[in-house]
């Protein structure tokens, strides 16, 4: 059970979005914005996930306390639109079906190269 939580809780962050190309030379900043993504806050989703819905905020200050990303999440969205970068924010249940999709298509990628 604890595994399933910590799964679905990390998936919903990074599991449907694209993958580092070996080619692509993405600053920190670039990481963040096109290889996470943050769950909608809401007083459940913040519980839930121990703050960690704001996986942006996260992966650029790994050291904050989890507790302070909703007082930065502005600052940050703010010089991602500033540079022109996307601040993806999703619902759970949105975030989580994503998850699941991609999961499934690339299961049948896989299953496809290996016939």
């Amino acid at each position: 059970l604890g595994a399933m939580y910590i799964f679905c809780n990390f998936a919903v962050s990074h599991t449907h979005l694209a993958i580092v190309e070996p080619n692509e030379h993405a600053t920190w900043v670039e990481y963040a914005a096109n290889h996470t993504t943050n769950c909608s806050p809401s007083w459940w989703c913040d519980w839930w996930m121990s703050y960690l819905n704001y996986q942006i905020e996260h992966h650029l200050y790994p050291s904050m306390p989890q507790f302070r990303h909703p007082k930065i999440a502005p600052r940050v969205k703010a010089l991602f639109e500033k540079h022109g970068l996307h601040y993806d924010v999703r619902g759970y249940f949105e975030a989580m079906y994503d998850t699941f999709a991609n999961l499934d298509s690339v299961g049948h990628e896989a299953e496809k190269k290996g016939k």
